[in-house]
């Protein structure tokens, strides 16, 4: 070989070794990088702790967890279902009965039922009945109706009964969508409509509904119920009076996603059901760390609402929808899971949706890659080399 191809041999294995050692394949977890910043720092990237994941963490998270599932809403929630009234407005249909004067009482007849033939409430919350002339009823309840209608016959009629009952319910409904297998809208009657009726009622979820985050529009604001809590856990106080107007969304589970990284088997994208996966259900499902992975480092990342993901609104009885804050912050959590009684603490530790699971490589594992990349390329130009030579000749 010629002076001048040493020297060229020499130089490109030297750009090789350099150019792998620069670039190691693979990524990597360098807990050095997360040192903790000051707490006032905007950066998004800053104030990040890594927090190791033992006992007293896993007793803190289940503990929120228990919580979470347990904690009443608001008691007037329960009252509302037992002193509900039902609250007369326009577009509305009475039937109105005076006993013994069938001349005041419109019949139904053969052809006509009670609400064609009953009184419809106007635009302006009113009827008109013989002898009492226009009436407003809206806002009323129906013994409240029927109490002034039998005052005011009473100048003509002598101690009348008198009857009130609401014939078609017209005025209030509460819409149910998302994922419902017949999603559409429903009356508001003189039965208190509770979230378990209208779902009910619209023949029940589908399979890959997000039960925890079910939302409940009402007067412009959402709030978050937990059906889950209240389906599987009986929490009945989740288990609010709807009221006209009310949109009940039940979203899909697209979103309750967690993603497996790193030293794995199989590295994937799992689903997060009812809020239950835990580290090292995760794992498992992964089929188990690969070959070249470091058990002592598996790292948990998470997204942060700085205020909080639920806030409980006790004057309202339901739970409110924070905004997500753009300045979050990360949460790094760490599980040392060399000893195989650590997996204990993984099959404690529950996973949220958008978590990031990632597995780091041993040190050797990377020197390995690193290596091979340079005889790949070592390979390659020696073969360079020898075609040039060739070709010369």
């Amino acid at each position: 070989m010629k002076p001048m191809s040493k020297r060229l041999l020499l130089s490109l294995l030297a750009v090789a070794v350099l150019s792998s050692c620069a670039l190691a394949p693979g990524m990597n977890m360098k807990p050095g990088r997360f040192d903790v910043k000051e707490a006032d720092t905007d950066d998004f990237r800053q104030g990040v702790v890594i927090e190791p994941i033992n006992g007293e963490l896993v007793a803190k998270q289940l503990s929120v967890l228990r919580q979470s599932f347990e904690s009443p809403l608001a008691q007037t929630l329960q009252s509302d279902i037992a002193n509900y009234q039902y609250h007369i407005l326009a577009q509305d249909v009475l039937q109105i009965t005076i006993w013994d004067h069938p001349e005041l009482t419109t019949p139904a007849g053969q052809y006509r039922t009670s609400a064609d033939s009953g009184n419809l409430v106007r635009k302006d919350g009113t009827i008109f009945y013989p002898y009492v002339g226009i009436m407003h009823v809206a806002g009323k309840t129906m013994e409240e109706v029927r109490q002034e209608l039998t005052q005011r016959l009473s100048k003509y009629i002598e101690q009348p009964q008198v009857d009130v009952r609401v014939a078609a319910f017209r005025s209030q409904l509460v819409y149910v969508s998302g994922q419902i297998n017949k999603a559409g809208s429903l009356a508001v009657t003189d039965k208190p409509l509770t979230v378990v009726d209208a779902i009910a009622l619209s023949d029940g979820i589908m399979a890959d509904a997000d039960l925890q985050h079910a939302t409940l529009t009402r007067n412009g604001e959402t709030y978050e119920i937990d059906l889950f809590s209240l389906y599987g856990r009986g929490n009945s106080s989740l288990n609010a009076v709807l009221l006209g107007g009310d949109v009940l969304n039940i979203p899909d589970n697209q979103l309750n996603k967690v993603f497996v990284m790193g030293e794995v088997t199989k590295p994937s994208t799992m689903f997060v059901r009812n809020g239950k996966l835990t580290l090292a259900e995760a794992i498992s499902d992964a089929q188990d760390f690969g070959a070249a992975a470091n058990p002592g480092q598996i790292y948990v990342i998470r997204g942060k609402r700085s205020s909080g993901e639920v806030s409980l609104d006790t004057t309202k009885g339901l739970a409110s929808v924070d905004r997500f804050d753009e300045k979050a912050k990360l949460e790094i959590f760490h599980l040392d899971a060399s000893s195989p009684d650590a997996l204990l603490l993984a099959d404690q530790f529950h996973l949220q949706a958008r978590d990031v699971v990632y597995v780091s490589p041993t040190e050797l594992s990377r020197f390995s890659r690193v290596f091979k990349d340079v005889g790949s390329i070592v390979n390659t130009t020696a073969q360079t080399i020898i075609l040039q030579r060739t070709l010369r000749k």
